[in-house]
Parts: structure tokens; sequence; C-alpha cells
């Protein structure tokens, strides 16, 4: 029954669209009825035997325990969250990203292509991608009036975007989670898929450029921002940039949890905002613009699959997927054009599961980490950046299938196959 009420719930995520439901409705509900199945009819507790979850064991007899213990595992991924959050919601109060607009100057579409490509890239390894596409589609729509072009270049954007959050712990929601899961490091990781990453992203941008609509000239206006605010503008946008690149040598060098390293960035970030603008907005105004509904969603998914978990369902399935496919290189490599079709979230928070007997920084997470990342370029709704932008700017899911869906296919591609010979490069 709970792997049923998954997978109705699941099917209901991935279709919000045809059914006109928001993927917040089913996350939650599905949660709670999982959770509570286990709980009334007194499920069975699956036994394993790892060291990080020995506490399980003990646990195991009391159902209500155990949902604690994975609502703190949950916790701790929301918790960041809602600190990168708080933090980009203040970067924008102060028209941070408005102040970066002169970047974009040029005089041509095709170097304007790749500006923004490689922007995009940047940006999304530091704010993730999701935000990272929110402000591009906001200085696309006040740089490129031609509605036809500034679809080419969301396309773009979205390859580009997804390819920079698969390097950085804080650039996507499921690198976040393998991170905060222990099965990356910060170094091991650029280390291992920044490469990849840029490959992805060069080689998409490569061939889009050659495009007949990037052909000819642009015209871009300046930015129209008072010197104060761009001045202002280009503080707060460093400190935030700042702060949130501290999280991770937190984590690192004294050891805290990234959501306490995450807490700490947006403490320092309202302080001194507070008191260099004595601004006294700060806190209220911030938490009104914090996505709730996403936070909702996370906490949904998180909790569905640790239900899966309990009862044993992920391990039997992992055992079937190691015995079935050859070698975990081909499973990591069809998650990630699984990842194109439904949410990468859930993916990840069952792989996490499932095969949770591989060591840190394992290649096999490293795999995990740019597939669910850069496959969800592949179709509009496989990303948490694509469906974005497919909302705010109307983006047609066939144009994008035609005209866009190819040239990520093809950088997922060449980064995978990077992946593959690395070995080779480091003998």
């Amino acid at each position: 029954m709970v792997i049923l009420i998954f997978i109705f719930g699941y099917l209901l995520i991935t279709l919000e669209n045809f059914f006109s439901v928001n993927k917040v409705i089913p996350s939650i509900l599905m949660a709670v009825i999982c959770w509570s199945l286990i709980i009334f009819l007194n499920i069975p507790v699956y036994e394993y035997e790892l060291d990080q979850h020995l506490i399980l064991m003990i646990l195991k007899k009391n159902p209500k325990s155990l949902l604690l213990f994975h609502l703190g595992k949950a916790s701790e991924i929301i918790f960041f969250l809602i600190g990168a959050m708080s933090i980009i919601a203040v970067i924008e109060k102060y028209s941070g990203f408005e102040a970066i607009k002169d970047v974009f100057y040029t005089n041509t579409k095709r170097r304007f292509l790749w500006i923004i490509s490689i922007v995009s890239f940047l940006l999304s390894a530091i704010i993730d991608n999701l935000t990272a596409t929110m402000v591009l589609i906001s200085i696309l729509r006040k740089t490129i009036s031609n509605y036809k072009d500034r679809l080419y270049y969301l396309g773009l954007v979205i390859i580009s975007a997804n390819a920079g959050g698969v390097w950085s712990p804080i650039g996507d929601i499921t690198t976040t989670m393998l991170w905060i899961s222990n099965k990356v490091t910060t170094i091991s990781l650029i280390k291992k898929i920044f490469i990849p990453s840029v490959l992805c992203m060069i080689i998409s941008t490569l061939i889009a450029s050659y495009m007949p609509i990037f052909d000819g000239y642009i015209q871009i206006k300046k930015n129209d921002l008072s010197k104060y605010c761009r001045n202002r503008g280009f503080f707060i946008l460093k400190l935030g940039l700042f702060l949130m690149f501290l999280v991770p040598v937190f984590k690192t060098i004294i050891g805290i949890p990234p959501y306490m390293g995450m807490m700490f960035s947006l403490g320092i970030m309202l302080i001194v905002v507070s008191k260099k603008y004595r601004s006294a907005f700060i806190l209220d105004d911030v938490l009104k613009t914090v996505d709730i509904s996403s936070i909702l969603f996370f906490l949904g998914v998180l909790l569905s699959v640790s239900s899966l978990e309990s009862i044993g369902s992920l391990y039997s399935l992992s055992h079937w997927i190691n015995e079935t496919v050859p070698t975990w290189k081909i499973t990591t490599f069809l998650f990630g054009l699984i990842s194109s079709i439904i949410d990468n979230v859930p993916l990840v928070a069952a792989t996490i599961t499932m095969f949770s007997d591989y060591p840190l920084n394992h290649d096999l997470w490293h795999f995990i980490a740019y597939v669910s990342g850069t496959g969800g370029s592949i179709f509009l709704i496989g990303s948490a950046a694509g469906v974005s932008a497919m909302s705010m700017e109307k983006i047609d899911f066939f144009w994008y299938l035609k005209k866009i869906s190819w040239i990520a296919l093809i950088g997922y591609i060449s980064g995978f196959i990077y992946l593959l010979i690395y070995p080779f490069f480091s003998l």
C-alpha cells in the first residue's frame, strides 16, 4: 500500500501540468499517507546494518521515533534552502542582480549568447540553477525585446545553469543533497565534475552559436540605475555571494553542518545590511519572498522517499538493479535520461538510499551528481530551471523538444564521455 501511494503521488508530481495539480499537493499528501500507514498498521521496519544507521535498529519498534529521525535528516536540507533563499531575497531587494546588467553589454547576438551562457554557468554554481535562471530571465526581458530570440537564449540559459549547478555543492538541490548526505566532498566534487560540466556548457553553446537565429547585431540598453543604487547593488551582491561561498569552507575547515553555515551567513548578511543601510524591514520582507511551495515540496518528497527506505523497498530495488544492469555506469547514464522526464529530486533521494553502501567520494556519486543535473536539460520539464522558465516565459514543450533538446543531449553525452575516460587521464 505504501508503494502504491508513492507511485500514484509520483505520477501526479510528474504530470502536474496535465492534471493541473500543483506538485506540492501530492508531495505533502503522499508523505503523510505513507507514514500514517506505517504507523497505523505497524508495518515492520527493514533492518539494515550500516554504521551510520545503527540508531534505526534501536528505534525500529517505534515508527513515530523513526519518523522523527527522518524528519531531522530532511530538515538539514530544508533549513539550508531557507537560508540560501533568504540571502538571495536580500540581494534582489537591493537590486544586486540588476547592477550586473552592464556585464551583458555587447553588439552581436553570438557574443551575447556566449556571455549569457558563461554568466548562467558561473552564477548557478553560487546561487543554484533555479535562482540563476530566474535572475537571467528577468535580465533577458529587459535586454531582448524580440520574444522569439529570447526563447533561444533561454534554452541555452537552462542548459548552462543546470551544467553550472552540478559541480558546486550549493549549485543544485540534488548536488546539495549528495553533499549534505556525506556522499561527496566539496574538493572532490569540483575536481571530478567541473571539467565535464564545462564541456557540457561549451559544446552546447558552440553548437547553438552556429544557428541562424544568432546571426546579426543586437541593441542592448545600458544600466539605468542611479550611481548610488548601482554601487549598493554591487556591494550587496558581492557580500551575498561571498557569504554563500563560505558555507562549504565552514564545513571543510570547522566541520559544522551546511545548514548551520548557511544560517550563520544569513545572520551576518542581515546584520550588515540593517546596520549599513539602517533598514528595519529586513527579516519580515525577506521571509515574504521565500518560496514556501518549493520548501514544502522538498519536505514531502524527502519524507515520502524515507518511508520507502524504512520498509526496505529501496534496498530491494537496488539489489535488483545491481543484478540486472552490468555496471553502475550504465545505471547512472539511464538515471540521467530518466531525470529529463521526471523530477530529479526524488530520483536522487532514492538513489542515495538505494546505493548507500557505496563509500564517500565513490565515482558513482560524482556520476549521479552530473547526470541528475545536466540530464534534466534534455526535456523542458526535467529540471526546476526548465519548469521555471516554462511558466515564466510560456515556453512550449514541443518547441523546446524540437529546437533545444538535441543540443542538450549532445552536451550531456559530451560530459558523460569525459567522466568515463577521466581515469585514463589520471594515470
